[in-house]
């Protein structure tokens, strides 16, 4: 009989408490959550964090060159769902179904464009936004009290934002999200189910409309509060 686990993949500078509640609907499956590598807990070594760099942590954390019977349900937010993909074509055989959420971005050129002010002179690397970042300490003590007052449920997984560093996150946006190809996706139609915000900026939505996807009206990039909806189509999908 074979084994069937379900994963949960972050984004960037995000960490598994990304899906402390989302894990929590599906309670009754085997399911694991991590954090990636240069992000929350997990070690954040001086490498370019290319896509390989991910797929090679990936390959070595849920042992997929294994030959053995698990069968593994990914559900990626955002980068994870990017990884996601990634995984699923090079184990077809080892990944029953993918659900992406927050992906696939939109085209390089629109991706920049859409960014705000200091997102887009982050992305180039300039370098007062590298100092910025070093002093993400100072701003998360800074924003404490607001998070506690306003996000306090999702508390976790805001302080988390702020433990990465500049070079896991600048490199992850240059040598793995702006290196995307999204046309990859059309030889996986039958592995990959779409679960995207109406309100996403960032997403190719009109892209997705070629697959099967479900849109989430009040969602944006985030899909805190909206755990047991997503939950629900996940199961209604693969039976569970």
């Amino acid at each position: 009989m074979k084994k069937i686990k379900i994963v949960f993949l972050h984004g960037l500078a995000g960490s598994k408490n990304y899906f402390e509640y989302l894990e929590k609907e599906f309670s009754n499956y085997q399911t694991t959550s991590f954090d990636l590598i240069g992000f929350g807990n997990e070690a954040k070594p001086k490498i370019d964090y290319a896509l390989s760099d991910f797929v090679q942590f990936l390959e070595k954390k849920l042992q997929l060159y294994q030959n053995d019977d698990t069968q593994y349900i990914l559900i990626g937010h955002s980068l994870g769902a990017l990884l996601a993909k990634e995984l699923v074509k090079k184990y077809p055989q080892k990944i029953m179904k993918v659900f992406l959420m927050g992906y696939p971005f939109l085209d390089k050129r629109k991706f920049l464009a859409n960014q705000s002010y200091f997102n887009g002179f982050y992305i180039k690397g300039t370098w007062w936004t590298k100092i910025i970042c070093e002093m993400r300490m100072f701003f998360k003590a800074l924003f404490l009290p607001l998070i506690f007052l306003f996000g306090y449920k999702y508390r976790k997984s805001y302080l988390d934002y702020f433990n990465h560093t500049y070079r896991s996150a600048y490199g992850t946006i240059q040598n793995t999200i702006l290196k995307d190809d999204k046309n990859d996706l059309f030889e996986l139609s039958d592995k990959i189910v779409f679960i995207n915000g109406q309100k996403d900026e960032n997403v190719d939505l009109e892209f997705c409309k070629k697959f099967k996807q479900y849109i989430i009206e009040s969602m944006g990039h985030l899909f805190f509060n909206h755990e047991k909806q997503i939950a629900k189509i996940i199961k209604d999908e693969i039976k569970l």
